[in-house]
């Protein structure tokens, strides 16, 4: 049985935001953001954070080679970080490692093949109409000032997020953008990286993750695609609790979670025929 992965987070604009859809307090992104600089921010280690994210970027961001899936036999996904407490995340994990598991002793690209073909079906052609980039989730007219915002975010972080496999990807690539995120938690920008999830990851990722998760061939995507989500919605809390950023009143939180087990996800991409 395929499991199910979120449906999105869909955040509405408030007076307070600029044109690019962030608030006008922390309109630059390397400037000083409201709720740095608290002791629960200082006391609170997002490494672990940091590292599952760009381990989560790599399952998004290139198909699998035989060197990848042998360093995740040997490094099971549920002990580098991602097997949360939480029932989804623990039974996406196992899903991944099973698969991988399951190969044979000598993993070859024939023997991986099923897997790299669900890869370019999800990220090459478009055949499970789930785009991997922002733009398609969202309104044509709010795309120019998410573009905007976007731009805004990656100014000075151009060489980082440039560096393979991101340098092939799109900007607003579900993998550049878990890269971006995973940068900020790394220079302790952590209410930063509460308002970058308010303001695109979690406008998008999870309705993406949530066709992937239901439409793909392998279980293999299913389980890294539930794993994403799984890991936003818990880093999200973590962010918050630390810097004293609670989820916004009526961010649909609860409805999604609903939503997740009744199978319905409202959110529609470009790439739906």
């Amino acid at each position: 049985m395929v499991l199910e992965a979120a449906a999105p987070l869909v955040r509405q604009r408030t007076p307070d935001d600029d044109e690019t859809g962030r608030p006008v307090a922390d309109a630059a992104p390397g400037g000083a953001s409201a709720g740095d600089g608290s002791p629960a921010e200082q006391d609170a280690d997002f490494g672990d954070a940091a590292a599952a994210l760009r381990l989560l970027a790599l399952l998004h961001a290139q198909a699998p080679t035989p060197a990848f899936l042998e360093d995740l036999r040997n490094n099971p996904i549920g002990g580098r970080g991602l097997a949360l407490d939480r029932d989804d995340a623990i039974q996406a994990s196992a899903l991944i490692d099973e698969v991988v598991s399951d190969l044979p002793p000598r993993i070859t690209r024939r023997s991986i093949s099923p897997l790299a073909s669900d890869y370019t079906t999800i990220h090459v052609t478009g055949e499970y109409c789930a785009c991997p980039t922002e733009a398609p989730w969202l309104d044509v007219q709010a795309r120019p000032a998410a573009a905007a915002s976007l731009r805004g975010w990656r100014a000075g972080f151009e060489t980082a997020l440039r560096r393979p496999p991101a340098d092939r990807l799109p900007e607003d690539h579900v993998a550049a953008e878990l890269l971006l995120l995973a940068h900020l938690l790394d220079l302790g920008r952590k209410a930063d990286g509460v308002q970058f999830l308010d303001r695109h990851v979690l406008r998008w990722i999870p309705g993406f993750c949530s066709r992937i998760a239901t439409r793909c061939r392998e279980p293999f995507y299913a389980g890294a695609a539930i794993l994403t989500t799984a890991h936003l919605d818990h880093l999200r809390d973590r962010l918050g609790s630390a810097c004293g950023m609670p989820r916004p009143n009526g961010d649909g939180a609860d409805v999604r979670r609903r939503r997740r087990t009744e199978g319905q996800f409202p959110l529609t991409c470009d790439c739906e025929g």
